[in-house]
């Protein structure tokens, strides 16, 4: 009887240490995730302040110039600017390796099955880059984005999904990669190779 008590004992003991291990994984892991995104927001509030400097060290154009020659000469003042300010910037600056995994995760839940197919076909369809760009698309950190490449459709259910950008800032793909693009200075800021 004695023996029976002990065992059970041990059992529930062990028991109980396997709820506790496992309910304290789950809040690390929340905790970490919640660490990530908010290191990702942080991010990307010090790269707006740094793409501001930049603008401010560029002389302006006018509000209404509409020449495309001007337009693309000043968004490459800008990021040469920007590239001045980030010599040393690669991947991983913005999308660290702790926010990798919950974009490449968001991305995939949204783009997988039969619920996915829809968001998926438009990514990869018309307007991706990587099937009708005579321009490529260099996929690199602090790399231009070419002019004549055309900018893939965000899918709303993904976009939705995705952390809030600032308008300075937008996601897009390139074939599976999803790329951080500046708005301004028409520049990659950060690239998630292979996210589906």
């Amino acid at each position: 009887m004695r023996v029976d008590l002990n065992i059970k004992r041990t059992l529930g003991c062990a028991l109980f240490l396997g709820l506790l291990f496992l309910s304290w994984s789950s809040v690390m892991s929340s905790q970490a995730a919640q660490n990530d995104s908010i290191q990702f927001q942080e991010r990307i509030q010090k790269y707006v302040a740094l793409q501001k400097k930049a603008v401010n060290s560029v002389p302006p154009i006018g509000k209404n110039v509409t020449d495309a020659a001007v337009i693309a000469k000043h968004q490459q003042q800008i990021a040469d600017a920007i590239r001045a300010q980030r010599p040393n910037a690669k991947p991983g600056d913005i999308f660290t390796p702790g926010v990798k995994p919950i974009i490449a995760a968001i991305v995939k839940q949204r783009t997988d099955g039969k619920d996915g197919a829809g968001a998926k076909s438009t990514i990869l369809g018309e307007g991706n880059p990587k099937n009708e760009s005579a321009a490529p698309v260099k996929l690199a950190v602090n790399a231009t984005y070419p002019t004549t490449a055309p900018l893939s459709t965000m899918p709303p259910s993904v976009l939705k999904a995705l952390p809030p950008l600032p308008k300075e800032l937008e996601y897009r793909f390139v074939g599976r990669t999803l790329i951080l693009r500046d708005t301004t200075a028409n520049l990659i800021v950060d690239v998630v190779p292979n996210v589906f």
